[in-house]
C-alpha cells in the first residue's frame, strides 16, 4: 500500500493517537475508537482504485463524519459533463464522480467508506470533520491523479469564520442541488433523474469556482451570483436551514450558482435536511 495508518497510546497527552504514513491525525479517549479508524483507513487505503481525493467531510444519522465514498478508477465508469457539441460522448471522466455512499463499512476494501465521527461534544464539528479531513488529506499519496489534474492530494479551503453563531443573511431563499447520482449519467445537456422528477442538467466540469474538485457527499454549496453572494460568501462557512422543517446544516461556499438561482446544496447536504427549496440563508460568525 502507498499509504499506512497505525495507532499507539501517546503517554504524554494521554490519548490514542490515529497516524497516517506517520503523522497524527486524530486522537481519542479510548483505544477501541483508533483501533477501528486505523483499521478503517487501511481497508480503504488497500484499494488501489480509489480516488482518495475523496477523502471529505460529510454528514449521516444527524452528525457530521469523515469519509471516503466509492468513486474509483479503472472500473468502467463515466461522468460525461454538460455538452451541446456532437463530440458529447467523448466530454467525460473516467469515475463515477457523483457516487453516493458516504458511510459504510464495507465487507471488502472496494466497499468501505466510513472513516470517522466527530465526537458531539464539540463546539463546531463542521469545523472540526474539515480540520481532520485535511490532516489526512495532508498525509497521504493519491492513487491517481485527482479529477482536476493534481497529482497530490490538495488541501479543502479552510474558512476563518468558525464560530458557532451565526447571522441571518435571508429568511427565505430557494434551495436546490446539485451532484445528484444521476447527473452525468448520460452524455450531452441532461441526465434522466428519476429522483428529481425531471432531467438533471449536467454538470459543466469536475472543478468549482474557487478551484477545488467538486465532491458531492462533502458539505459544500454553490451560491447565486444575484446580489454578490457568491464573491461575497465565498470559501465561507454558511448555515442552511430547511424552512418546511427546521432541519440544518453547516457547509462551505465553493461554487457559484446562476443569477436568481439561490442557494445550490451539494447531494449529501441536500438530503441531510430533507431536499429543501425553500431555505433560510445564515452566514457563521468570525
Amino acid at each position: 500500500m502507498a499509504n499506512t495508518a497505525t495507532s499507539n497510546y501517546n503517554t504524554n497527552e494521554g490519548i490514542y493517537e490515529v497516524k497516517v504514513n506517520g503523522t497524527v491525525v486524530a486522537g481519542r479517549s479510548n483505544s477501541s475508537e483508533a483501533t477501528t479508524i486505523k483499521d478503517r483507513l487501511n481497508k480503504i487505503f488497500s484499494d488501489p482504485n480509489r480516488d482518495l481525493d475523496f477523502i471529505i467531510p460529510s454528514y449521516v444519522n444527524g452528525q457530521y463524519v469523515i469519509c471516503c465514498p466509492l468513486v474509483r478508477k479503472n472500473q468502467g465508469h463515466k461522468t460525461y459533463f454538460y455538452d451541446t457539441t456532437s463530440n458529447a460522448t467523448n466530454n467525460y471522466y473516467d469515475e463515477k464522480l457523483y457516487e453516493p455512499t458516504n458511510w459504510q463499512d464495507g465487507s471488502t476494501a472496494a466497499l468501505q467508506s466510513a472513516i470517522m465521527t466527530i465526537p458531539s461534544t464539540v463546539t463546531a464539528p463542521w469545523y472540526d470533520a474539515l480540520v481532520t479531513a485535511n490532516l489526512i488529506r495532508k498525509s497521504i499519496t493519491l492513487n491517481s491523479a485527482d479529477a482536476s489534474g493534481s497529482t497530490s492530494c490538495r488541501q479543502l479551503i479552510k474558512p476563518t469564520n468558525i464560530k458557532s453563531t451565526s447571522t441571518v443573511v435571508s429568511n427565505s431563499v430557494s434551495g436546490q442541488v446539485y451532484g445528484v447520482p444521476c447527473q452525468g449519467t448520460q452524455a450531452g445537456t441532461t441526465s434522466t433523474c428519476p429522483e428529481l422528477g425531471y432531467p438533471a442538467q449536467n454538470i459543466l466540469s469536475a472543478v468549482c469556482s474557487n478551484g477545488e474538485v467538486f465532491h458531492p457527499q462533502d458539505l459544500v454549496c454553490a451560491l447565486t451570483s444575484s446580489n454578490s453572494w457568491s464573491s461575497t460568501y465565498r470559501n465561507k462557512f454558511i448555515k442552511i436551514t430547511n424552512t418546511s422543517t427546521n432541519k440544518s446544516i453547516v457547509v462551505r461556499v465553493v461554487d457559484t450558482a446562476p443569477a436568481n438561482k439561490g442557494v445550490e446544496l451539494s447531494y449529501r447536504a441536500w438530503i441531510s435536511i430533507d431536499k429543501p427549496s425553500t431555505v433560510k440563508f445564515e452566514v457563521m460568525d468570525s
